[in-house]
């Protein structure tokens, strides 16, 4: 009787040792860090990491955003600021080891092509295909070709998914005025002369003259 006693008391000091652990990391992270189940197997089961989440949430210390997905919130005198799904895809690559790419209309957003927040932001990744809803909004992630990771750069595949997106003859005066000022404060023009290689022809003849300007 007292062995039995004395065990579950050793487990709940446990529990409420993993408790403590977690809610002092969350504490002292920044405001809008995402937070996997997994980033704290090394301390207990799923189930009482579970539950030291729920009390997070319970404390308003956490968001519960997505199936096993948690944020700390980020507060304004206006209130709480949504985290950008672009920071909850990239911390879901660097969890999964996959690289992403944003895709379609959400690269065109990235550019300045487009002002409007999409509903849906969309990545090609090296990973599986699939759907996350966080909210009424929705991380999409399309299996993709290695070819499509192959530049060293970032900006010359962005505008390559921007413009697949938009089409050849929707690319006017506005676009090319955007995708030129997004070039001239880019970081990577260094190879930029390389990675336009990769890109389809239509598309090279374009953007060409905007990176010798900027060479």
């Amino acid at each position: 009787m007292y062995r039995n006693i004395l065990n579950k008391s050793v487990f709940m000091n446990q529990q409420l040792g993993i408790k403590e652990k977690i809610l002092k990391q969350v504490s002292e992270s920044a405001d809008h860090s995402v937070f996997f189940i997994g980033d704290f197997a090394d301390l207990g089961s799923v189930e009482t990491i579970r539950k030291a989440l729920k009390e997070a949430v319970n404390q308003n210390m956490l968001e519960h955003i997505a199936h096993g997905i948690y944020v700390k919130p980020m507060n304004s005198r206006f209130g709480i600021v949504p985290i950008p799904l672009e920071t909850i895809a990239k911390e879901i690559a660097l969890r999964d080891r996959v690289q992403i790419m944003p895709a379609g209309s959400t690269a065109a957003n990235i550019l300045g092509l487009s002002t409007q927040i999409p509903m849906v932001v969309s990545f090609l990744t090296t990973g599986s295909s699939r759907s996350i809803n966080v909210g009424n909004r929705t991380i999409k992630f399309r299996h993709a070709a290695p070819r499509n990771f192959a530049f060293k750069g970032s900006t010359i595949p962005l505008i390559i998914q921007a413009f697949k997106d938009i089409g050849k003859e929707n690319i006017g005066e506005k676009e090319l005025s955007a995708v030129k000022a997004y070039i001239s404060k880019a970081m990577d023009k260094n190879v930029m002369s390389e990675d336009i290689l990769l890109a389809p022809q239509w598309i090279q003849s374009i953007i060409k003259p905007y990176i010798n300007i900027n060479k």
